[in-house]
């Protein structure tokens, strides 16, 4: 986590959002503030927030929203609502909440909230990552990029990188889908094959010269997948 932790609050509410970030900014994090919940994917690659509030006035919009991040993103997602439906609720959690907090909410006990979730936080900075090369295969987790050949380096997400640290990390090993989901998602959402299956045909598509036929992330049919050059 970096020094002063970074938070971003996805909330198309104007009348109040603004009072939740002055508020916690007031305890010297990093705060940014998005309106739009249409640019909270782009928003969080943008910034590489620790921890994500979500309070955003439609309901459906808010599910959504958290889906399409935790696609991408390990980090702690809370989400603000009033709705007090135990099927919204459970619903939100399969989404890939890691808090539905009921609105209203006490300022203080708010940020109390926030701190317990900031040192729940459970991802190494990446700058004190060893790089791996394997071949022409070089990556490099201070930058998170790969470079393949001396070309322009390649930017990973969050849950890219994590994937290809783990396997190049064990290159040569096949490694179960159970265990990748694990590392990957960490504790912070369970993970499943289909998402890890959606991961690695984004990843081969930024990194591999024919995603259709792996020179680098090879499936290893019923098991899982293995990081080796052909």
């Amino acid at each position: 986590m970096s020094q002063i932790p970074k938070i971003l609050i996805i909330s198309d509410l104007q009348t109040t959002s603004p009072l939740w970030a002055f508020s916690i900014t007031q305890a010297r994090w990093d705060i940014a503030l998005e309106p739009d919940p249409a640019k909270a994917v782009e928003r969080w690659a943008e910034l590489l927030p620790d921890l994500i509030v979500c309070d955003i006035d439609s309901d459906s919009v808010s599910l959504e929203i958290v889906t399409k991040l935790r696609e991408q993103a390990v980090l702690p997602i809370l989400l603000l609502s009033s709705k007090r439906e135990k099927g919204f609720i459970l619903e939100a959690y399969e989404a890939g909440v890691n808090e539905c907090i009921l609105k209203p909410i006490e300022p203080t006990l708010f940020e109390v909230k926030l701190k317990a979730w900031l040192r729940h936080t459970s991802n190494v900075p990446v700058d004190v990552l060893e790089a791996i090369k394997v071949d022409d295969f070089h990556l490099i987790p201070a930058d998170r990029v790969v470079v393949l050949d001396k070309k322009d380096p390649i930017h990973l997400t969050n849950l890219e990188f994590r994937l290809l640290y783990y396997l190049m990390g064990r290159s040569g090993r096949v490694l179960t889908t159970e265990e990748l989901c694990h590392y990957v998602w960490s504790h912070h959402s369970a993970g499943d094959p289909v998402m890890l299956k959606s991961l690695v045909y984004r990843l081969r598509r930024k990194i591999e010269a024919d995603p259709a036929n792996p020179h680098y992330v090879h499936t290893v049919a019923g098991v899982g997948y293995r990081f080796f050059v052909k």
